[in-house]
């Protein structure tokens, strides 16, 4: 079984990624956990703290997922599909949206704390998707407009406003932008 400082952290991604940050409280995580609030101040002084220590999580989650990706797949439609992957298991997941999209959105009411580590991992995942863009351009494989960066910025902000999309409307949105990434990047055979 978890400890549970672990406990406390995978019940607040939850709450992070259902609700948003600042939407969920301590009261929240007492009564998901059947824990006094007292309990969770121990482990987290402040919200503040919490918010650090999930930002932590989730750069290491999706830090081992793009390593997974790399490690498993060498063809950039490969590496690119494993990516979406990633994503459509955040909207199949209860309706959930992205860590990053959560934080973003909230960037005004974020600790400063928080804010720099969130634009790390988003920093980390726009660089890995532009390596996979340059590639496929570079292997003739994907073509698009701009360079691998500025198209890696236009994937990640799309797939992250159609996953808010989705959780507010329906999937069929998602689905729709993921399908036009995709053909805005094949090649003409």
């Amino acid at each position: 079984m978890a400890d549970r400082k672990t406990q406390i952290i995978d019940t607040a991604a939850d709450l992070v990624q259902s609700k948003s940050y600042s939407s969920f409280s301590y009261q929240d995580l007492s009564d998901a956990l059947g824990i006094r609030k007292a309990s969770i101040h121990h482990h987290f002084k402040t919200k503040e703290d919490l918010g650090v220590a999930l930002a932590e999580h989730f750069r290491r989650q999706y830090g081992t997922r793009l390593e997974e990706i790399s490690r498993f797949y060498e063809n950039p439609w490969d590496l690119f599909e494993a990516y979406l992957a990633v994503t459509s298991d955040i909207m199949l997941s209860a309706e959930r949206i992205c860590a990053g999209g959560v934080f973003q959105s909230e960037h005004n009411v974020v600790p400063a704390s928080v804010q720099v580590l969130i634009t790390e991992m988003m920093e980390a995942i726009r660089e890995w998707l532009a390596g996979v863009l340059a590639m496929g351009r570079e292997g003739g494989v994907m073509e698009y407009p701009g360079t691998p960066e500025s198209h890696a910025a236009l994937i990640v902000a799309a797939l992250q406003g159609a996953l808010q999309n989705a959780r507010a409307e329906t999937p069929v949105l998602y689905r729709a932008v993921v399908g036009q990434l995709r053909a805005g990047m094949r090649t003409k055979s």
